[in-house]
């Protein structure tokens, strides 16, 4: 089976295509940097047309799509890289005969109109579940993996011995592995998920300061002194945030972390067919 995967060259696609590897399929791997031998060099910003994306399809069985950026910028807007490419892509597949089509989404994706990453990504979600096509789409809540940037940030915040959290640190988060993640995936790809949407979060609901805590007791023997921050002054850190390219924070993202991301887990781990893995084993490896 073959299986173009897109974003290959993110964090979410690395991992995939790992797992896709080990489990024996061929991989073409397509990304807007391609440098291997048999990839695919995609724009993902000018590729909005079904037809620039049939000749991609040509013998391909599965599309996973696990692009995404985090920040809307003129050189990564969010619409044409989360919605319109990916509506493109979907309307080839028809065209195409694809057997399958995995979309790595958000939980929350659509809930959210004044939230361009909510807003772009429930459009395209809402665009692969309106086609004669056997779509899954995946919404994980914050997915937990050694290399990804927000775990790499959170382990940082962690290990300081004064932790500032937004307001009291109430906000609601539901962390998933990477490993439940990609297993779920590998699942669909065989054929095993519905047509529809999974809900992707981890056994275990918890506030984002108790996320914090549970990582920083799998290291360090002491809890840290919590600062609460007034959620107006986050937002004045937010906005200065922004204008560091390599921040993680802006107003968006703040305001998506207020919002919380929690659902049913229940599901997610039929589909996995295993028990998932607590966040107070994510640091153990």
């Amino acid at each position: 089976m073959r299986i173009l995967l897109l974003g290959a060259s993110g964090f979410i696609g690395r991992h995939l295509e790992t797992a896709l590897v080990d489990t024996g399929y061929a991989v073409v791997r397509a990304s807007r940097n391609a440098q291997g031998q048999g990839d695919v060099q995609v724009d993902y910003v000018h590729d909005t047309a079904a037809a620039v994306w049939l000749p991609r399809l040509k013998g391909i069985d599965v599309v996973v799509n696990a692009v995404g950026v985090l920040r809307d910028t003129v050189k990564t807007p969010m619409q044409a890289i989360h919605a319109d490419a990916p509506k493109a892509l979907f309307e080839a597949c028809v065209q195409s005969n694809v057997q399958r089509v995995i979309q790595i989404s958000a939980l929350g994706a659509g809930g959210r109109d004044d939230l361009a990453y909510m807003r772009t990504k429930g459009e395209a979600d809402a665009h692969l579940l309106s086609l004669p096509l056997n779509g899954c789409i995946f919404r994980p809540s914050v997915v937990y993996g050694h290399d990804g940037e927000s775990a790499t940030t959170f382990r940082r915040l962690a290990a300081l011995p004064i932790l500032v959290v937004p307001g009291r640190g109430e906000a609601m988060l539901q962390p998933v592995h990477i490993d439940d993640l990609c297993a779920a995936v590998m699942r669909a790809v065989a054929g095993e998920a519905s047509h529809g949407i999974v809900h992707a979060v981890g056994p275990q609901a918890m506030t984002y300061r108790d996320m914090i805590a549970c990582y920083r007791a799998q290291g360090h023997s002491r809890a840290a002194w919590v600062v609460p921050m007034p959620w107006v002054l986050m937002g004045c850190v937010a906005a200065i945030a922004q204008y560091v390219p390599s921040s993680p924070l802006e107003p968006d993202t703040l305001t998506m972390l207020r919002a919380g991301s929690v659902a049913d887990a229940a599901p997610f781990e039929r589909l996995v067919g295993r028990a998932l893995r607590h966040p107070n084993t994510f640091l153990m490896g």
